[in-house]
């Protein structure tokens, strides 16, 4: 959203949902308006004010706040970047962390009707953001540091759902087993998949389609008949479909194998109610995520940090993501607004995605 789109109006509307649950976790923090000039309320709608206006730093947002004519009509409180500072300390991401949960469970987005009927669907996937010297917790390289955002996307609805900061060299697959949940599908690339972490999937009653490393040795029980449609054969080639069992783990999985634009594919699931193209269409579903770290880290301006402390960094990017629901719901609102109802009718996909 460029600056010039953020009207007074506009603006008042998308921030609309959050503010009963910013006076509702301002009434938790006890004095906290009369201590401090940026309480937790206007702290967050300043923030949330900077994402919509793309502002890359807290001295660009603090001098566009105390300049900008749309600043004045919003009344926004002025604050000293000193004052941002010490908000970042004082605020701990956990209550961050609240309010996007419970905005997630508070609005409604318009689901896909072809994915819903294939259960929930997570995407999974982390993204480097380059971080100073100074932050010393954010171990990367000898020459370099940097920090690693970890991200759950739900397919279903097109909207992430879980978020966890770490430094760059923690291990992802360490981090999906900290997501689980039963009964959702977990669809990530190559960097996620090991024999201990398929046990661990199958054990908390998950189901996973990843990716598969061309190295591991494996064996066919069974083919399995299959089809694809018939607009794809021009782009998909050598497409089979098979259960497998592997040489050195327990258990019978499926293997479903394809070319497209001179790449094999190996994905492994163990999902064996899906058709074979539907596993297909589930793993180039994955490209959501990549798209969603894209929108924060270059329409947000996500790359740029506020904070150089930890918890700074995650409640930073909790904001995002709440910025991100907002905008969704304000963009899915409006045509519905438009046809005289925002009840939560069916859609089909394109509407979803027109929306979205």
């Amino acid at each position: 959203m460029e600056q010039s789109e953020v009207t007074p109006t506009v603006f008042k509307t998308i921030l609309g949902p959050l503010l009963p649950l910013l006076d509702a976790q301002c009434a938790k923090l006890k004095g906290d308006a009369t201590l401090y000039t940026l309480s937790f309320a206007p702290f967050v709608i300043n923030l949330v004010f900077g994402v919509l206006t793309t502002i890359k730093s807290i001295s660009l947002l603090v001098t566009e706040i105390n300049t900008s004519p749309a600043a004045r009509e919003l009344a926004l409180i002025k604050a000293s970047k000193s004052m941002y500072s010490e908000a970042f300390v004082r605020y701990r991401a956990v209550i961050f962390r609240s309010l996007f949960h419970c905005l997630l469970e508070q609005l409604h987005f318009l689901g896909i009707p072809e994915l819903q009927l294939l259960g929930r669907l997570v995407c999974v996937d982390g993204s480097l953001i380059p971080a100073i010297k100074t932050m010393s917790w954010a171990t990367y390289k000898r020459s370099a540091n940097a920090l690693k955002i970890h991200v759950a996307f739900e397919l279903n609805r097109m909207i992430p759902v879980q978020i966890i900061s770490t430094d760059a060299n923690t291990s992802e697959r360490k981090i999906l087993a900290q997501l689980l949940e039963a009964g959702v599908t977990y669809i990530a690339d190559r960097g996620y998949i090991s024999f201990k972490m398929l046990q661990q999937i199958i054990a908390k009653k998950a189901f996973f389609i990843l990716r598969m490393k061309s190295n591991w040795k494996y064996v066919m029980v069974q083919p399995l008949a299959f089809s694809v449609p018939s607009s794809w054969q021009d782009y998909l080639g050598e497409v089979s479909d098979q259960k497998i069992r592997f040489c050195s783990a327990e258990g019978v999985y499926r293997l479903v194998c394809f070319t497209a634009l001179g790449e094999v594919y190996f994905i492994l699931t163990n999902r064996f109610d899906l058709k074979t193209h539907e596993v297909i269409l589930l793993y180039a579903y994955r490209w959501q995520i990549e798209l969603f770290f894209r929108c924060i880290k270059r329409t947000f301006k996500a790359i740029h940090l506020w904070s150089h402390e930890q918890n700074g960094i995650e409640s930073q990017y909790y904001l995002y993501l709440i910025v991100y629901l907002l905008l969704l719901s304000f963009k899915q609102q409006c045509p519905l607004q438009q046809q005289g109802t925002c009840k939560n009718t069916p859609t089909d996909a394109s509407m979803h995605r027109a929306c979205a």
